[in-house]
């Protein structure tokens, strides 16, 4: 995002274009949908007024053709704007800090639905690991984080799988004021977790069992929590969206 204007980008091909967002409408999240394989955008639009075309409500912009956003109704999808959404099982998911249910919008039927999650604190991430979907919970007041896994997605039956104590005063001492904003969770290659922590001017990767695996000095430097996936496949919607280019800026 640029200027209040949004960008795509492919790090390994190197192409990167402007995204055809309207004003007053803001992403909610990007999909390949099946099984036509078009890249889609969904999109959250503000209401601006009573009449019946300024009425806000949820898009769906299909990447590349062309056409405007198409409707799809469902209003009360403006809590999910300017949340990150999480991709599983062909859905989009978002978790709401101190709310009981997440949020799902299936990528096929393009719908919306609600799936329980169990009651935790107010700052939250999902994650993905060993195929099942995950929700992490830090604790303020306690620092421990706890890992609930749903061991049957459809039933939508969780578990507590993990409780892990930060030494967080231990942390404060070498590397500076804990940012309790600053916390994720992924997992790695090997199949474990690892707690994302910020303090002060750095960003510590902690492990399950609370003990500090790297540290890197980021003083300057913004950080998200996506996860870079890297793919040499060319997508035909690049060359039809509005400043396209390749090995060209940003890359230069």
């Amino acid at each position: 995002m640029s200027d209040c204007r949004f960008s795509l980008c492919n790090p390994a091909t190197r192409q990167y274009a402007r995204l055809p967002v309207p004003p007053g409408f803001v992403p909610l999240g990007m999909y390949s949908r099946s099984p036509t394989g078009e890249y889609r955008l969904l999109l959250y639009k503000f209401s601006t007024g009573p009449a019946p075309d300024a009425q806000g409500g949820s898009y769906v912009l299909v990447l590349g053709s062309g056409q405007p956003p198409r409707s799809i109704g469902c209003p009360d999808a403006r809590e999910l704007a300017f949340s990150l959404s999480f991709l599983f099982r062909g859905g989009l998911h978002w978790h709401k800090e101190q709310n009981e249910r997440i949020v799902v919008f299936d990528t096929t039927t393009e719908l919306f639905r609600h799936m329980r999650v169990p009651v935790v604190s107010r700052c939250t991430n999902l994650f993905e690991m060993d195929g099942m979907l995950g929700v992490s919970s830090f604790n303020y007041a306690a620092a421990t984080i706890d890992i609930w896994m749903a061991q049957d997605y459809t039933s939508e039956v969780w578990c507590n799988k993990y409780h892990i104590e930060l030494p967080v005063a231990k942390l404060t001492t070498r590397f500076g004021r804990f940012n309790t904003h600053g916390f994720g969770v992924v997992a790695s290659s090997d199949g474990h977790l690892l707690m994302l922590l910020k303090f002060s001017d750095w960003l510590l990767q902690v492990d399950m069992d609370g003990k500090l695996v790297a540290s890197f000095h980021c003083k300057g430097l913004a950080y998200t929590r996506f996860w870079l996936k890297q793919t040499l496949v060319s997508h035909t919607f690049f060359p039809a969206l509005e400043r396209y280019v390749v090995n060209a800026k940003p890359f230069i």
